[in-house]
């Protein structure tokens, strides 16, 4: 994940198409292990109850990010954070960037996983004492980077998916499948949500 500067991203895919972000949900919901965890550069092994994202854990304090800096007062199309998209050959889908822009409420983007999601994040946020916000950013950047799978929702859109775990005691007490929906015109997120599996 890369920090955008504050430049105007490509248009945002019709409000009309982004109802119901809920049903971006694939059927299938598969079990999966995620691997052995990583930690990111300069990161020590964690003590306690922690996230892990496909061999990725999450530091609250290195995976910390301003959720209003760099949307307040901007248009909904100006960029918030450019992400690095892996490949997925089964799909034909390449790799490349996916834009977050600041977007709107109703329709696609930061603002709107803000005003639909906050409080899915929050529940895995607050199992480890941090920010949704922080949360929502960390497992964006997972499922498009390192995704346990990419399954296919429309001619125009793909669902990256990642495997987020709470692991207490060494061992992973709950998991989400977070989801993040992208235009394969735009690759623009659309939106992201996790959905916890049993």
């Amino acid at each position: 994940m890369r920090r955008a500067p504050l430049l105007t991203a490509a248009a945002l895919l019709p409000v009309a198409l982004l109802t119901g972000c809920g049903s971006l949900t694939p059927a299938a919901t598969p079990q999966g292990e995620s691997g052995a965890e990583q930690q990111a550069p300069g990161q020590q092994a964690p003590v306690g109850p922690h996230l892990v994202a496909e061999g990725r854990v999450f530091d609250p304090a290195a995976d910390d990010v301003d959720p209003d800096g760099d949307c307040e007062g901007e248009a909904g199309r100006t960029a918030y954070e450019v992400f690095d998209r892996a490949a997925w050959p089964a799909l034909d889908v390449t790799a490349g960037d996916a834009t977050l822009t600041c977007g709107n409420a109703s329709g696609a983007g930061w603002r709107h996983i803000a005003d639909g999601h906050t409080g899915d994040f929050g529940e895995l946020a607050e199992l480890v004492d941090a920010e949704w916000e922080d949360v929502a950013v960390f497992a964006i950047d997972r499922a498009l980077e390192q995704p346990t799978r990419v399954e296919s929702y429309r001619d125009d859109i793909v669902n990256y998916d990642v495997l987020v775990e709470y692991v207490d005691g060494g061992q992973a007490e709950r998991s989400w499948m977070v989801t993040v929906g992208v235009g394969l015109g735009s690759g623009q997120v659309i939106t992201s949500f996790p959905d916890e599996q049993h």
